[in-house]
């Protein structure tokens, strides 16, 4: 307990700004927790500011640091680390998170698990079930992006995009074919009308 409590107290930087040392500590053990320290190599700046220093303020939420984090350990021999990063950063979705912050956060979450597909076996379904949620808050999340970058056109859409390759290669034609459609129809970069054509193309050979 001593050395529990002795581990919270070196603690600063980005995770105790968010609240996060008791997690961070629970989490990861201490070989763990240098080595994602040593990893994390952000533009400008290097991982020590995750546990290091005093901040009075952060421009991201704890959801997109978590994420972004994730995204530094996306091979196979880190991805334990990456999946459990992933997971505390989707507890802490709340009402009041930012819509971009969530639609990145599914973005990252969505590349992280696709990759993996073949090696653990439940990657697949939560790339899935990812792809869904970010696809739910799309109407939302164009919206903001409008707001936020004015004048610019929507990036293209990671959930519409990976499930309807997903549903192409399960020969799912229909359900890719309408996936594409509504993708199009809320104005989200990619290349619909082509997997629409392909898809239809497909459709009439089997």
């Amino acid at each position: 307990m001593f050395n529990f409590i002795k581990s919270q107290r070196k603690i600063g930087g980005e995770i105790a700004y968010h609240n996060l040392t008791e997690w961070w500590v629970e989490t990861f053990n201490k070989q763990e927790r240098d080595y994602i320290v040593k990893t994390f190599q952000p533009l400008g700046g290097s991982g020590s500011a995750l546990i290091k220093g005093e901040i009075q303020y952060s421009s991201g939420s704890a959801v997109s640091l978590l994420a972004n984090l994730a995204g530094w350990f996306k091979n196979v021999k880190d991805r334990e680390i990456g999946y459990k990063l992933l997971d505390k950063a989707e507890k802490l979705i709340t009402d009041n998170t930012e819509i971009l912050d969530i639609h990145f956060f599914y973005h990252n979450k969505i590349e992280f698990y696709y990759r993996f597909r073949a090696i653990d076996q439940e990657s697949l379904d939560i790339a899935i079930e990812a792809c869904k949620k970010q696809i739910n808050l799309s109407s939302h999340a164009s919206i903001a992006f409008t707001k936020e970058y004015e004048c610019q056109r929507l990036p293209i859409h990671t959930g519409y995009e990976q499930l309807a390759i997903i549903l192409e290669k399960q020969e799912k034609y229909d359900e890719a074919i309408g996936l594409c459609k509504q993708a199009k129809e809320q104005i989200w970069n990619g290349e619909w009308d082509k997997r629409i054509e392909r898809c239809i193309k497909r459709k009439n050979k089997s």
